[in-house]
């Protein structure tokens, strides 16, 4: 879908929702609709007319990309109060709060000069059209390639620290332009840390290897997790990790149009709770996957949104036991017509990998 098309998207949005100027503040949104990915400038949009503002190091490059586009210069003299005041005088200005800190909203109206209504741009990004599917499929097929690129490193006595660098240069190396995020490495009792930042800690023989990463590619990112043993591991850790996988593939195959985002959550936290492990399964089971790596929706227990095709979300759910370790097992999964992609195809099944 061309970013016309996606313009059009929007102002069925503003039409449907009454809303009669919208200025878009954060990269993700402004890019779905300009080729302005930058944390830097805003687009306004009305009915009838969009802009692109943005200061004089931007500017040039707007235009280029943007050619058809009216882009203006802040400016001292000219700041976004004065084409605000310009263009849409007094009509009521909305503007998404979700991607801003109370005094960076504050901040926003000050600059605007009136104040501010909340509308959540989220909207623009929930279902994707099929050349950002095309990209996302894209990120997760380099994932995948990164991976088996460094499969052969995850041994003993490398640090997680320098597995995280491996992983990184293993994406660009792929076709990636970065990591979707700061890449989780954590082993032995450090993987009861869901978010865990990689340490000079070594790999050791017996423990467990839990590796969080994205990759993106054209701006859009894909996210997938796995957990390894090395060598022989005990009985409880391998217990752990099958019910991981069982709750993770049931909640894959149950993705289809119309079932509910806590209905999908719940599926998977039943299984895990039924084998005991209810209390270690600390976050939702999931997010929706784009432009940026957590969008909505939220696989969460509080969110009875359906399912639409067209979505992609990740299933991972995880045990994370203090002093223990812990397992997750993440997938990128698209919402079809009848069910569900799975986009990431790095094997899952239990591997104790020989040392």
């Amino acid at each position: 879908m061309s970013r016309q098309q996606r313009l059009g998207v929007l102002r069925q949005h503003m039409q449907d929702q009454h809303i009669s100027a919208v200025l878009l503040t954060d990269r993700f949104s402004k890019y779905a609709v300009t080729e302005l990915y930058s944390a830097s400038g805003y687009v306004l949009v009305t009915p009838a007319h969009l802009w692109i503002l943005v200061d004089g190091r931007y500017s040039a490059e707007c235009q280029q990309n943007n050619p058809d586009v009216d882009v203006l210069t802040l400016t001292a003299e000219h700041p976004l109060s004065h084409f605000l005041r310009l263009f849409i005088g007094g009509e009521r200005l909305f503007a998404d709060a979700s991607q801003l800190s109370h005094l960076a909203w504050q901040a926003l109206e000050s600059q605007c000069g009136l104040a501010l209504q909340h509308w959540d741009a989220s909207a623009l990004r929930v279902n994707k059209y099929p050349d950002e599917v095309a990209k996302i499929r894209e990120a997760a097929t380099i994932a995948d390639h990164a991976l088996e690129t460094v499969m052969p490193l995850i041994r003993p006595g490398i640090s997680e620290k320098a597995l995280a660098d491996h992983i990184e240069m293993a994406v660009r190396q792929a076709g990636g332009s970065k990591t979707s995020f700061d890449t989780v490495v954590v082993s032995g009792t450090r993987g009861a840390l869901p978010h865990g930042r990689p340490t000079d800690k070594k790999l050791t023989t017996g423990e467990l290897v839990t590796i969080d990463f994205g990759a993106v590619y054209q701006h859009y990112c894909s996210d997938m997790t796995r957990t390894f043993a090395l060598g022989n591991v005990s009985e409880e850790l391998k217990a752990i990790y099958d019910t991981v996988f069982t709750a993770q593939q049931t909640a894959r195959d149950a993705v289809r149009p119309g079932i509910r985002c806590q209905e999908l959550d719940a599926i998977a936290r039943d299984i895990i709770a039924a084998a005991g492990f209810g209390e270690y399964f600390s976050h939702n089971l999931g997010h929706g996957l784009g432009l940026d790596v957590h969008e909505s929706p939220a696989l969460s227990p509080q969110n009875a949104q359906p399912l639409e095709p067209g979505m992609i979300i990740t299933i991972e759910p995880g045990i994370y036991i203090p002093g223990l370790g812990g397992v997750r097992i993440e997938d990128d999964v698209l919402v079809t017509e009848s069910g569900g992609e799975v986009l990431t195809h790095s094997p899952r099944v239990w591997e104790e990998i020989c040392l």
